[in-house]
């Protein structure tokens, strides 16, 4: 997942029309904190596991919160990711996409 997101990060900067805008976007830092999260994640699912066989009700809580943080920055990354899509593609310099246009075939792009 994390050759994915770099190579996003080298597609995503050179499509930037206004290599201006480069600063503004966020996958640099989501490449860099994706192993972090990704660890973070994990850790807080073993705890919970941990709290959970040891029926330990507060404990689990707090565990069950970290998780939820896990969780969040995880899915925080799909979101900086969302927007720098937004921010690239809401360009005024793109040309017009004309009515029916499809990927060409060239591009063995899957349409499922």
């Amino acid at each position: 997942m994390i050759d994915s997101i770099k190579k996003l990060e080298h597609d995503l900067t050179s499509a930037l029309i206004n290599k201006n805008n480069q600063s503004d976007l966020n996958i640099s830092d989501v490449a860099e904190n994706y192993e972090r999260y990704i660890s973070d994640f994990k850790l807080a699912v073993e705890l919970l596991g941990k709290t959970v066989e040891e029926d330990d009700k507060i404990a689990i809580q707090c565990a069950l919160t970290r998780v939820r943080i896990a969780s969040l920055n995880l899915s925080n990354i799909y979101q900086d990711i969302i927007d720098d899509v937004v921010l690239i593609n809401k360009s005024d310099s793109w040309p017009a996409i004309p009515d029916g246009y499809q990927i060409p075939e060239h591009y063995n792009h899957s349409k499922k």
